[in-house]
């Protein structure tokens, strides 16, 4: 087969040749080539007592076809240089930038308003070049008095609390907003709604247009939501639309936001429906559940594509439809399994599933709570959805109400205070010091970073207080909204 040979070096060899081939002195005609060709020559004596007629016209025409080599070789590197590079790098086209467009590092915009960290930016393409950026809004003063019922975080420094302070005029909910960790806080715009009982109050109903949860995607779109309404913000809460409907219970991740529904005004007994939509969407679409009970409560949890809903019973039935039911998802929410009630019945009584939270590795752990003797509670966590492993039953009598998880290892669970598990519940240990005692919400961002809310004396929901941990729980910081 013919080797594939450059052109340039073919007719560089030839001319080579050629040249070594015109009679004037070797080291003479070494060097006119070295030079055109970038050859180390080594240096030897010149011949002595040569005729000029015998070097001079050869060495005229040596220099002659050393130029034209040197040509040659000029332009077989120009030839080489445009058939390597890509067809894309040979025209380069400038990258369209965007004025104020919040950024990854942690630093301020152009319009001065700090960015969220690990939160990828708007691509500046995605909006008309005439449009200007949508940034977060700046803020202003947190309203004096402040007190918070939940917390929502996109990073372990952007986040957000909702709650509410003294006013003249209802109703008095407020949203407050930090970029640094809970270190420091200002105050957003809320929705004009009611503030609504804690998540985990099921007894107690919320009438009109109220809230009780915050959910932000990002740093521009977020959820307000409640029994009774549902808003989003797509500005970062510069302004809040209502949207058809409400949410029992809504989370979002990998992309797609899912909310529980429910008629309102049915406690007890309501049956619920899943849908589904895009972040920022006022497109809702229904997700098929396997059939389950009538139900008293609803609560949904979610990390990437795993998701999981507990329904939670009438306790003073005993029938199918009294009893909790679990639902798992692996796929984001596109098909189901029911699980049932996970807790076992087994053991002289019934068991109930008390609550259900998920950790950032997607472990799944549910409290387990005895009905109507005061027994030691238990957890369970599975990292599958499905198969579960309990814990001994050493968590103590006290009515529990809501559980936190930074892994399936290192577990939390607010009773007569907060207690702290380092081995998937087998043992735990009262979170003391300078942490933490009584708090109305605990999560994690990631296996170290979690948030806790402390609750105000007296038992009412609401807390002045937000605690911080970046060792899962091992020592706590806290800060006021103040």
């Amino acid at each position: 087969m013919t080797e594939d040979r450059d052109p340039a070096e073919l007719l560089r060899e030839a001319m080579t040749a050629e040249t070594r081939a015109i009679t004037a002195s070797s080291r003479f005609t070494d060097r006119v080539i070295g030079a055109a060709t970038g050859a180390a020559i080594q240096d030897e004596p010149e011949p002595t007592q040569q005729a000029w007629r015998g070097w001079l016209l050869p060495s005229v025409a040596a220099a002659v076809v050393a130029v034209l080599l040197a040509a040659v070789l000029v332009g077989g590197s120009l030839l080489r240089s445009h058939r390597q590079q890509p067809s894309s790098q040979r025209t380069p086209q400038p990258a369209p930038t965007a004025s104020g467009t919040p950024t990854a590092t942690g630093t301020p915009t152009a319009t001065g308003t700090p960015s969220a960290t690990g939160t990828p930016s708007r691509p500046a393409s995605s909006a008309p070049a005439s449009s200007p950026a949508v940034v977060p809004p700046p803020g202003g003063p947190v309203p004096a008095g402040f007190r918070a019922l939940d917390l929502t975080w996109v990073s372990t420094e952007e986040g957000w609390a909702l709650g509410s302070a003294p006013c003249a005029q209802q109703p008095c909910t407020s949203i407050v907003r930090t970029t640094d960790g809970g270190r420091s806080w200002v105050g957003l715009p809320a929705p004009r709604a009611g503030l609504g009982p804690a998540p985990w109050q099921r007894s107690v109903t919320c009438t009109g247009a109220c809230i009780n949860s915050l959910r932000f995607a990002s740093p521009l779109v977020g959820y307000a939501f409640g029994p009774g309404a549902l808003f989003m913000t797509t500005d970062g809460g510069r302004t809040w639309n209502e949207q058809p409907g409400q949410a029992d219970a809504l989370e979002i991740a990998d992309g797609s936001v899912l909310r529980v529904v429910s008629r309102a005004g049915c406690l007890p007994g309501c049956s619920y429906r899943l849908q589904r939509a895009a972040v920022g969407s006022s497109q809702w679409q229904d997700v098929a559940l396997p059939a389950g009970g009538k139900d008293v409560g609803v609560q949904l949890a979610r990390t990437g594509r795993s998701v999981a809903i507990a329904t939670y019973a009438h306790t003073a039935g005993g029938a199918s439809d009294a009893t909790s039911m679990l639902f798992v998802s692996r796929d984001g929410g596109a098909s189901w399994t029911a699980v049932g009630e996970p807790c076992p019945q087994a053991g002289g009584g019934e068991v109930d599933t008390r609550a259900i939270t998920m950790g950032p590795d997607g472990s799944l752990s549910v409290l387990c709570t005895p009905r109507g003797v005061p027994r030691p509670q238990f957890t369970m966590t599975s990292t599958d959805g499905r198969n579960f492993v309990a814990a001994p039953a050493s968590l103590g009598s006290a009515s529990a109400s809501l559980i936190g998880a930074a892994s399936a290892s290192v577990l939390f669970a607010q009773l007569d205070s907060l207690y702290r598990s380092t081995d998937g519940g087998r043992h735990w240990q009262r979170v003391g010091g300078q942490g933490p005692q009584q708090v109305s919400f605990i999560g994690f961002e990631t296996a170290t970073v979690g948030r806790a809310l402390g609750q105000q004396p007296g038992g009412q929901p609401g807390s002045a207080t937000v605690w911080t941990t970046r060792d899962a729980g091992s020592s706590w910081t806290s800060h006021t909204f103040g």
